[in-house]
């Protein structure tokens, strides 16, 4: 059997996400297309508006046949890192391609960006590091570096999910992975467009739908599988995140160390965005308020807002070896077809196959604590007790 790779969060889930697992088969002529998933929290720094299990269910009904999750180490990591745990996440998995949207179709010129970044030339080097010099921040450089020295490409480097895009080839190429990989164009509404008009909505779009209750648009994009019953968004952490905010400092005080310094433990917080946090925190803002607050020319909202998750999760600088390499798979649903590649590759799997979370609390301790403040999130906004990880059963469609 042969499968073809997507990596998704499905927050939520939508007819352009359907629309991309039918090409994703067709152009692929894969029998079995591999779901790797963001599980309880996504890239962006915030939290899953619906959990898990219900996005699982709701991606095998839409024609999915295997959903792993992503570990919540890489699901929250900048798109480098987020592409480099999904690729290989799908290599381990046998996965024969991987397809993804992008706002271009263009695959070579995808490619030429993503050799570029590996290669870094002279020439190209020199302009990132005048780009950095100048106090742009690396992505804003790097960006700025690939407009100049690729002119032939400019409309391509600056759209949202052709990031993304660049990512995925670039972490297939770096790796010299046996894959191959199909870009299908986006249609409808943009990554960030929030339009009602487009027969395919964006996820950012839906999302604001659901914060403002409009039942009726909703209709129009979410597929079946997806619910109203418990959405969460990212300021339904604030209790959460000041609590934690007032505790580190509190420690700091006894122990008379400084503040900034460590909230700079945190993966992907530098010491100019510690000391923003320090200065800027009150303890009495929601976590969009306080981002707001902090975000500057060069530190972008979704980066702090990952800064944020980062604490509130206790995610560090010193977790980055032990996710060198994929450390486990965490298998969360399957049809017959994804039963059947399964079994077809279960003896080639270098790493921990997990299906009952309860055999591998060691492996998992990390994610299940985070699935836990996630849980904890919806119990103080709905009262609602999830059911503990360690009782989830894989959803079987």
């Amino acid at each position: 059997m042969k499968a073809c790779g997507i990596v998704a969060e499905y927050n939520p889930l939508h007819t352009g996400h359907v629309y991309q697992m039918n090409k994703a088969r067709q152009i692929s002529q894969a029998d079995c297309i591999i779901v790797v998933m963001s599980g309880n929290f996504v890239q962006r720094g915030e939290p899953a508006v619906i959990d898990k299990y219900a996005r699982t269910s709701a991606a095998l009904k839409a024609g999915a046949d295997i959903v792993v999750e992503l570990p919540v180490y890489y699901a929250l990591s900048s798109a480098e890192n987020f592409a480099k745990g999904a690729v290989l996440t799908l290599n381990t998995m046998k996965a024969a391609s991987i397809c993804f949207g992008a706002e271009t179709d263009n695959v070579d010129c995808l490619a030429k960006i993503s050799r570029t970044i590996i290669s870094e030339s002279p020439e190209y080097k020199a302009i990132l590091n005048k780009a950095l010099a100048e106090g742009l921040s690396y992505p804003a450089a790097r960006q700025t570096a690939l407009l100049e020295y690729l002119p032939e490409c400019k409309d391509i480097i600056t759209g949202s999910n052709n990031i993304l895009a660049i990512e995925y080839i670039k972490a297939i190429l770096y790796n010299n992975l046996n894959m191959t990989y199909y870009p299908v164009l986006r249609e409808g509404a943009g990554y960030n467009d929030d339009t009602d008009t487009a027969e395919y909505a964006s996820a950012f779009g839906i999302r604001k739908m659901l914060m403002s209750d409009e039942h009726d648009r909703l209709k129009t994009y979410l597929t079946a599988g997806n619910s109203k019953s418990c959405p969460l968004f990212l300021d339904d952490f604030s209790n959460i995140f000041n609590h934690k905010m007032l505790f580190i400092k509190q420690i700091c005080n006894i122990n008379n160390t400084d503040f900034a310094d460590r909230l700079a433990e945190y993966e992907d917080i530098s010491p100019d965005i510690a000391n923003r946090f320090a200065g800027t925190f009150t303890g009495s803002d929601t976590i969009t308020e306080f981002a707001m607050k902090v975000k500057s020319k060069n530190i972008v909202y979704s980066r702090i807002c990952r800064c944020i998750m980062h604490i509130i999760l206790e995610i560090r600088k010193s977790m980055s070896d032990s996710y060198n390499n994929i450390p486990y798979i965490r298998l969360l649903g399957f049809n017959k077809t994804g039963q059947q590649y399964l079994g077809s590759i279960k003896k080639e799997l270098d790493v921990p196959f997990i299906t009952k979370a309860a055999d591998y609390k060691k492996e998992l301790i990390f994610d299940l604590a985070c699935s836990d403040i996630y849980a904890q999130a919806v119990y103080e906004k709905y009262g609602y007790v999830m059911k503990n990880e360690l009782q989830q059963n894989i959803i079987r469609i």
